[in-house]
């Protein structure tokens, strides 16, 4: 009898894809509302609009008074890293299974795609995390 080849990998990928989903869902009108409406309705101070504004909230500066001063240039930045890996996980999954469909059929193809286009999403993550942390945009 021939012994049946359980994958694993494939699942995790699906679960990015959903989890992708969910969060560009849930967090792209919130990044949407926050840098295009906030400002308008005075939700947020006029210094922290501009570029510099925010690239000193971003980099530490303290916002005046509140619990949560000291975590939010560190809240803004996670957000920032699981919207960004968020979005690459879910487009890439889609556009691989588009691809396969527009003709991209076969064992060797879809692991070309795999390679490529987990790996573009992958790789796009670990550069936003490593932005965040290490402070280069911000």
């Amino acid at each position: 009898m021939e012994e049946e080849v359980v994958d694993r990998v494939s699942p995790m990928f699906w679960g990015l894809f959903s989890v992708g989903g969910f969060l560009v869902a849930l967090l792209l009108p919130v990044f949407i509302v926050m840098n295009s409406l906030a400002y308008p309705f005075h939700l947020v101070p006029a210094d922290r609009v501009t570029f510099d504004g925010a690239r000193a909230f971003l980099a530490g500066a303290p916002l005046q008074g509140g619990p949560l001063s000291v975590l939010a240039p560190w809240l803004a930045k996670l957000f920032l890293v699981v919207l960004v890996g968020g979005c690459l996980f879910h487009g890439t999954h889609r556009l691989k299974f588009m691809l396969m469909d527009a003709g991209f059929k076969g064992p060797a193809a879809e692991a070309f795609l795999d390679l490529i286009l987990n790996g573009v999403a992958i790789l796009g993550s670990l550069g936003a995390l490593f932005y965040a942390v290490r402070g280069w945009l911000f």
